[in-house]
């Protein structure tokens, strides 16, 4: 037993000082010194790189060109400036490490030994870069289409041929002598800790290669179970956007509204009163700008909302508290407007995913009729706490709440909309595999060079 242990410390106490990989290659070994062979396993390594970092950089090249629109918008500053680092720490890596296996396969005298660096980059690199990728596509919407298919294949593909080729190295005759000598001899216990780490690290980036893979292709339903996109065309990506603009609307709301007496057990934000302007796909789906006119009289009792040429009239009796529709459209004393123009963004991949909605607003008479000074808030809160602001503001229904007038209309009454009938735009729009907060406008962005017609 001694003796044998003393040839195995004999045995291993020898190692060779530079293992090069195509010495760690377990076939063809007649094959080691040909230039043909050295040349396919240099390109195999290169394009497997190439892939990869082309892949990184597509995915900064959509993160940063991201802009705020419907759903959609640019992810957190650190994230964008993260990938960046990351992907400008990628090709150096690259850069360097392609640099060396040159000298490795060919010139037999790398700068740095090749499973050294290769540990090294995976750990500051491609594990890093798969991570914060993960992060980015759970929370954002791939295109279903068989080009994206493809490519969420192909990303599975390298990592996993990446694998293999690692394991086949591994499978050598000096790597299984390291594994056996890594007790009694250091620099085979370094090596087999670097392949350790290698292992590991592609392990994870498989791991979020396949994540990835099922972020893009791939629907979670309510109850969690998942339903598999199927791709109808090649190149042209398509987008499920009816399950965040079904029964959504433009909505407005201004002091004017506010009417009713509340009790103080009401909610604070029920307070105010909401009008519906027009329906989100109305705007969407028209190949022309849509104009809705709000005209009031000089007492805040009677409204005309007019949505390009088709009028609704409604009267408020104030003492009542009740809202009536007018059949016939009253004359209104000293009538003053808003007067809206809605234009629809078309979608652009991958700045504007959903495309956007854009609005001018003038306010005044019809001979008088300005773009005002007043502030229009986004939110509910914002509008509450500054009386002089308005509020336009994306909202849903709430099942069994009809749209199909600017109130709230009910078998017995009319009513002006309350934050109690409609769901917050930043509850319906919850996106990507893992139902993140939206990242898109929860309002129609102010557009420039809107034309805006008074009546």
């Amino acid at each position: 037993m001694n003796d044998d242990n003393k040839d195995r410390k004999v045995w291993c106490s020898f190692r060779e000082e530079r293992i090069h990989i195509v010495d760690n290659i377990p076939f063809c070994q007649q094959c080691h010194n040909k230039f043909g062979f050295k040349l396919f396993v240099f390109l195999l390594v290169v394009s497997l790189d190439i892939a990869d970092l082309v892949s990184d950089w597509l995915l900064f090249h959509d993160v940063w060109l991201a802009k705020e629109g419907l759903v959609y918008g640019p992810p957190e500053d650190i994230v964008k400036y993260l990938l960046l680092a990351f992907s400008v720490l990628g090709t150096l890596t690259f850069l360097f490490e392609i640099s060396n296996l040159w000298w490795d396969i060919f010139r037999r005298n790398p700068w740095v030994n090749v499973d050294l660096l290769s540990a090294i980059t995976i750990w500051i690199e491609d594990v890093p870069q798969i991570a914060i990728s993960v992060v980015i596509i759970a929370c954002r919407e791939e295109a279903i289409s068989y080009f994206q298919l493809v490519k969420a294949a192909v990303i599975i593909l390298g990592a996993i041929i990446r694998l293999i080729v690692s394991l086949v190295q591994y499978c050598s005759k000096s790597a299984r002598k390291d594994l056996e000598c890594a007790k009694v001899n250091k620099e085979s216990r370094r090596h087999v800790v670097y392949r350790v780490f290698i292992m590991m690290g592609l392990i994870l980036t498989l791991g979020g290669a396949i994540t990835i893979f099922l972020f893009t292709q791939s629907e979670r339903n309510a109850d969690g179970s998942l339903n598999f996109k199927i791709p109808h065309r090649i190149m042209e990506g398509e987008f499920d956007d009816e399950k965040y603009f079904t029964n959504v609307s433009i909505y407005f709301s201004h002091s004017y509204f506010d009417y009713e007496k509340h009790n103080s057990s009401d909610s604070f934000f029920d307070s105010k009163n909401f009008l519906r302007l027009i329906k989100l796909n109305d705007v969407k789906n028209s190949k022309t700008d849509k104009n809705v006119h709000i005209i009031y009289d000089g007492t805040h009792t009677q409204f005309h909302i007019q949505v390009d040429g088709q009028k609704k009239c409604y009267i408020i009796n104030k003492s009542t508290q009740q809202v009536t529709q007018e059949t016939t459209c009253s004359i209104l004393t000293n009538p003053e407007q808003f007067a809206f123009t809605f234009h629809f963004v078309k979608p652009s991949v991958p700045g504007l995913i959903f495309g956007d909605i854009t609005y001018a607003l003038k306010t005044g008479t019809s001979t008088n009729c300005e773009t005002p000074t007043l502030k229009v808030a986004d939110n509910l809160a914002a509008q509450m706490n500054n009386p002089i602001s308005v509020l336009l503001r994306y909202y849903r229904t709430k099942p069994g709440v009809t749209e199909d007038n600017h109130i709230h209309k009910t078998s017995t009454s009319h009513k002006f909309y309350h934050a109690s009938d409609l769901i917050d735009i930043s509850e319906v729009w919850k996106t990507g595999f893992a139902y993140c907060k939206s990242s898109g406008s929860p309002a129609p962005h102010k557009g420039d060079n809107l034309e805006v017609q008074c009546l």
